[in-house]
């Protein structure tokens, strides 16, 4: 019994249009994070996407849904953070041309979008303080989290998502 388990829960979460609930760590895609118990994208990314990776980049198709569910999805301030939280270890890379393959690769139209729903949803933002934004930076809640480590992909050489007035 087993035998046909499926290891590669990324690939699952695209063919049955699940991306939303493997992002968020719902259900069968949840990695808890010893520390908080909540679900860990790092943990989640290593796991099932990093090995699962063509010629290291992600596939379109993952681009095409994420920009179909950031307009969709119900909770879009926890949908951010985990995203974030995924593309972290995927734009860190100590291989140059691994990094600069996945950062022309990276739709503008996605970078822009991140932007623009940062700068639409401070606000709310600030206020959350569910997910990774509640203990060490509750006074920026989730908003602090995200542009934080935005700002890491930023300094990392990734690509800018960071909207221009992040204070």
């Amino acid at each position: 019994m087993g035998e046909n388990k499926v290891t590669n829960l990324f690939g699952q979460s695209l063919s049955n249009d699940e991306l939303v609930e493997f992002i968020c760590g719902k259900d069968e895609y949840l990695v808890t994070d010893r520390e908080y118990g909540g679900h860990w994208p790092l943990g989640s990314y290593k796991k099932y996407i990093e090995p699962n990776l063509s010629d290291g980049l992600l596939p379109v198709e993952f681009w095409e849904k994420i920009l179909l569910h950031l307009d969709t999805t119900d909770d879009l301030n926890i949908f951010l953070d985990n995203l974030v939280g995924y593309l972290i270890p995927y734009f860190n890379s100590s291989e140059v041309v691994l990094k600069n393959n996945r950062i022309n690769n990276t739709p503008l139209e996605f970078i822009q979008k991140i932007k623009s729903l940062l700068s639409q949803n401070k606000a709310s933002l600030l206020s959350d303080t569910r997910g990774t934004g509640v203990k060490w930076n509750s006074k920026n809640g989730l908003w602090g989290s995200i542009t934080s480590n935005l700002q890491i992909i930023r300094q990392r050489g990734g690509p800018d998502f960071l909207p221009e007035v992040i204070v």
